[in-house]
This record gives structure tokens, C-alpha cells and sequence, in this order.
């Protein structure tokens, strides 16, 4: 994932500009969960936990997907996401997607349970389960 798209990834403000952070504990432990993906996915992650904003979602889904995509296939993921199928499009197997689905939960808190993980097959799937959970939605059955 290229760091192109993110903007202001040393800035740690929030939306109204007023300088809040991440207490030390909790950023190290951030940095720690996303070490091996990209800073702006670690950026988002942390404006995320810092101020809720849903609109960080899709690229901290897309940066945790990333790391388990093989260099070769990883060109796929600039598709529309409802059109990459995780498993078929990604190589991602059922051990990655429990991996993806812990990493999601540490970064952002949010589970996915045993029984939803099989019903997310495309990337769109898990980006709006990610997404509604953080909002508080029910998603109807994938």
C-alpha cells in the first residue's frame, strides 16, 4: 500500500485541530500490531482510535488486507473492492482471515466472530462489517 494517499501522516491532530494523542501504552502497542504495514495504514488506525472517524476505516482494512496478499496479487486490490474476492482474487486463506480478523480486533477494536468470518468474501464485505460494527449497525445477513 503506498503512503501517497495519506496526508498529513507525522500530523497526530484530530479533526478540530486540537492536539490530543494516544496515551504511550496505547500507541506503542498500535505501532506494534500494524509494524508490518504501511505508516498511513498505522495513521489512520490511529486517528481512528483517537477520534472515531469512520471515514479512516477502508484504509486500515485495506493496510491490514495488504500484508497478507502475496506481492503478485497485490495489484488486485486496486479494483472496486466489492468486485476482490478475498480468497479466490487474494490467496487469502481461512488462517489469514482469522489473522485479519485478530489484527482488526486489536487495532480497532472491533471482533468479528467465528460465525460472520465465513460470509465475508470480498474485500467490500469485511470493509462494511468493519464499518457498521464501529457505528454500532446491524448489518443484515452477508
Amino acid at each position: 500500500m503506498t503512503e501517497a494517499g495519506c496526508s498529513n501522516l507525522n500530523s497526530q491532530e484530530s479533526n478540530t485541530g486540537a492536539a490530543r494523542h494516544l496515551a504511550a501504552r496505547e500507541d506503542a502497542a498500535l505501532r506494534n500490531a500494524l509494524k508490518h504495514c504501511s505508516r498511513c495504514t498505522y495513521y489512520a488506525a490511529y486517528q481512528f482510535r483517537l477520534t472515531g472517524d469512520l471515514d479512516r476505516l477502508p484504509t486500515v482494512v485495506l493496510g491490514v488486507v495488504d500484508h497478507y496478499v502475496e506481492a503478485d496479487l497485490r495489484s488486485r486490490l486496486k479494483r472496486p473492492d466489492g468486485e476482490v474476492l478475498l480468497c479466490e482474487d487474494l490467496g487469502i486463506d481461512s488462517l489469514d482471515l482469522i489473522e485479519i480478523s485478530t489484527l482488526l480486533d486489536d487495532v480497532l477494536q472491533i471482533p468479528i466472530s467465528d460465525a460472520e468470518r465465513p460470509a465475508l468474501r470480498t474485500l467490500a464485505d469485511l470493509r462494511r462489517y468493519v464499518e457498521s460494527k464501529a457505528a454500532g449497525v446491524q448489518l443484515p445477513a452477508l
